[in-house]
């Protein structure tokens, strides 16, 4: 009796919400590749590096780009273009050694991925709708997270056996239909039953903030604060032993060779660097420093430098953050795999391919399921023989 009223409600869930998650799966399958695919096409922009050449001096590559620009992006790869950033919609790649502009964007592929993104998000809606799009996204998961509960107690066959067990946790190649169909249903659900239980309820804490809220708390004082990169400027020694400048005075001519040039000296590790140009009222200047990919809290960095020197004054990282705040970026991008590197992202994407096959074959079973009904209430009634 009470696996029966499980199985109806778990149908009932699964037919309301299934064409929804189907959606999130695959457009999650689509975001998991999102990095390796756009690392391909950067590839045709890579540029000479000759031996002993220096870059330009960020401001010349900031004119050469012909933007309005607020940021630089480095790769530490000496033939990687400087992205040179005008806010958040325009870009321009730049040769670091010429001043050539080589590309401007955003191109196609990467509004395809936006718009996945967008899709995967809210709905590609815009404006107002956007709040109530996440709301509804975040219902869907609620609904994906219950099935994942539900099914392996449907799934769990009776009697135990060795060969009902074979069943539910091998794929039997010779079976066609909906035998097939469940098969498939039972075994990729078996065996991916916990990564997408944790991708469902990291997608409910994004959806819904006051469920974070209480999350958070709980989660940061399991996660670890990490220790990238050593150094301290609240020791008052910078880099190499130099004094840290504490004159607030504001800039009257920003040295970015300079600020550039520590940056570089304080994680020599870096990956990723990110200017951001200050105004010519600033005194600061503040550098995002990256160790690890995109997705990477844990090893992500922001130095805040003395726009005239480029002497360090302040260093914040993922260990300088609260509990809280930790668990939400921990969240954010355990959802997508980004927390533990490309590898992770691929698993992510993985899984979302199982969840969208298991998504494919229950609506098939229930589909088969609704016809068989239809076609038994539409049969004329059999009449008795005297």
């Amino acid at each position: 009796m009470i696996r029966a009223i499980i199985f109806r409600l778990h149908l009932t869930v699964a037919a309301a919400a299934g064409v929804v998650i189907l959606m999130l799966a695959a457009t999650g399958v689509i975001l998991s590749l999102e990095e390796t695919v756009t690392g391909f096409a950067e590839r045709r922009y890579r540029v000479a590096a000759p031996a002993g050449a220096e870059r330009l001096p960020p401001e010349e590559i900031a004119a050469a780009a012909g933007l309005t620009a607020t940021s630089l992006s480095y790769r530490s790869d000496p033939h990687a273009p400087v992205r040179v950033h005008e806010g958040q919609a325009r870009y321009a790649r730049v040769n670091p050694y010429t001043g050539q502009v080589l590309a401007t964007g955003p191109g196609g592929l990467e509004r395809f991925f936006e718009g996945a993104h967008d899709w995967h998000r809210w709905f590609n809606v815009s404006g107002g709708s956007v709040r109530r799009a996440r709301a509804v996204t975040g219902v869907v998961n609620v609904a994906f997270l219950f099935l994942l509960l539900t099914g392996p107690i449907l799934w769990i066959p009776r009697p135990v056996t060795r060969r009902s067990l074979a069943n539910v946790l091998l794929f039997r190649p010779g079976a066609r239909g909906a035998r097939r169909n469940l098969n498939w249903h039972q075994v990729v659900g078996i065996w991916s039953v916990l990564p997408l239980a944790v991708i469902a309820a990291t997608g409910v804490t994004a959806s819904y903030p006051a469920v974070g809220d209480r999350v958070y708390p709980m989660v940061g004082n399991v996660v670890s604060a990490g220790a990238w990169p050593a150094g301290s400027v609240s020791q008052g020694v910078g880099i190499e032993g130099a004094a840290i400048s504490e004159d607030p005075a504001r800039a009257l001519d920003p040295d970015l060779s300079a600020v550039f040039a520590t940056a570089e000296a304080w994680a020599p590790e870096w990956r990723t660097l990110i200017l951001n140009l200050p105004r010519s009222s600033d005194s600061e200047v503040r550098v995002e420093v990256q160790a690890g990919r995109a997705g990477q809290p844990q090893r992500t960095g922001f130095l805040t430098l003395d726009a005239t020197t480029g002497a360090a004054r302040a260093w914040t990282s993922f260990a300088d953050d609260t509990p809280a705040r930790r668990a939400q970026q921990f969240l954010r991008y355990a959802h997508t795999g980004e927390y533990w590197g490309l590898g992770g992202q691929w698993l992510a994407g993985l899984f979302s391919l199982a969840a969208a096959l298991m998504v494919w074959t229950g609506l098939s079973l229930a589909v088969r399921r609704l016809r068989r009904f239809v076609r038994r209430r539409r049969a004329p009634p059999t009449s008795g023989t005297a």
